[in-house]
This record gives C-alpha cells, structure tokens and sequence, in this order.
C-alpha cells in the first residue's frame, strides 16, 4: 500500500495471542523414579453411596501421572472347613424357602457333580458357593461405580461430571486396556489429590470388597522442593 506521496508504508505484522496454561514439564534430570499413588475404598454394596479418598503428595518431589487404573479386590468367604463325602445325593434346596441366585447355581453344580462322581450333593453345592460361584459371577457382572477427580492444591477438577468406570478406564479383566493420561499431569510436594467414589454395583458380590483407584507415573526427586 503507498501513501498519497507514493512511498510505500510499513504492514503491522499480526501475532497470534498465545493461550496461557500450565508450565511445561521439565526435561529429565535422571533423579526421577517409577512410583504409583493408591487410593482406597471399603465397599458396602450400596447403590448410590459415595466416599471420597485423599492422596497427599510426598515431600521429596513431584509426581507426574501418566496413568489411571483400578482394581477390585472381592471379600472371600471362608472355605467350608469339612471334606466332600462320597453317599446319597440330598438336595439343597427345599420347597418353600428362600434362596439367592448363588445357592441356585450352586445347587445345580452339586447335582450334576454328584451324579457324575456319586459326591455327597449338599457337600459339592457348599463347596461351590463358596468358590467357584462368586468367582463365575464376579467375572461375568465385574463391579461398576463412577468416580471424579479433584486436584486439591489448585482446587480443578479433572472432569465436569462424574464418570462411569467402563467409560473411563475400561474393565479390569483387561478387555478394555487402563487408559494412560492425554497429557502427563505433574502434581507439585505437599499437594493432594481428592478421589470421589459413587457405588454402582448392588449386592452381596461388591459387599465389604476393596476397591483401589491407581495412579501410575513417576516421583521427580527433589523437584519443588529446597532438595532441588
């Protein structure tokens, strides 16, 4: 463009605005540890009931999340502390008393193998809905909740509603892999890390079970700290 005098004027060249965020992470500085934070929560079978678990961050430096995982640890009931007679097979179940879905298949277990081994069928059925029937359910139904993030030393939350568990981290049999971070989240010494928990899962299966949200990264030692 020339002004009226026909030299030609300068163009204001345009920058783009930069959109603030978080400070990118450091380079490694070869002090840095694999290291995974837990938390933790007793189960109650309770459809609806929410807990919450606190994780504080150590001292000795920052952690940098580069995933999320869970698992479920089931309460065991005790074995039957009697062996399995071999006689007449009696039947579990009687006419007019009321049963849960466990002792049905368990029941049907100890006639079939009683049948086939001449077991006492009361023994076989005890035996089963102790082990294999729990066992069988757990891994056909598996244990649904869904959980919310809050990082406590800035007060953001990690999400805008609470998520459902195959929604976010995938099934713990391994079907649906646990899902690493899109971006490696760094949580700084004395930070913590607040972890809600809403029960999904109905029943005796979940009931007094154990259920442990993972996060997986590593320690940068010294890092935030006067150890630096």
């Amino acid at each position: 463009m020339r002004s009226a005098f026909g030299q030609a004027q300068a163009r204001a060249v345009v920058r783009p605005v930069e959109e603030s965020g978080p400070p990118p992470l450091p380079a490694p500085s070869g002090r840095e540890i694999p290291y995974d934070y837990v938390a933790k929560f007793l189960l109650e079978g309770t459809r609806g009931r929410r807990q919450q678990d606190v994780i504080n961050i150590s001292i000795e430096g920052a952690f940098v999340a580069t995933a999320i995982a869970y698992g479920f640890i089931p309460k065991r009931a005790p074995l039957p502390s009697t062996l399995i007679s071999v006689g007449s097979a009696i039947s579990l179940l009687t006419a007019g008393t009321q049963v849960t879905l466990i002792d049905v298949i368990a029941d049907a277990i100890g006639g079939e193998l009683s049948t086939r081994t001449n077991a006492n069928r009361n023994d076989v059925a005890l035996h089963s809905a102790n082990t294999i029937v729990p066992c069988l359910l757990m891994w056909l139904c598996g244990i649904d909740f869904k959980y919310s993030i809050v990082d406590s030393g800035t007060g953001r939350e990690l999400q805008n509603q609470p998520i459902y568990s195959i929604a976010g981290l995938g099934k713990a049999d391994g079907d649906r892999p646990f899902r690493p971070f899109p971006k490696p989240m760094m949580f700084l010494p004395r930070s913590t890390i607040r972890i809600e928990v809403e029960e999904l899962s109905k029943g005796p299966l979940s009931k007094d079970g154990e259920l442990q949200i993972v996060l997986h990264g590593y320690k940068m030692l010294g890092y935030g700290t006067a150890l630096a």
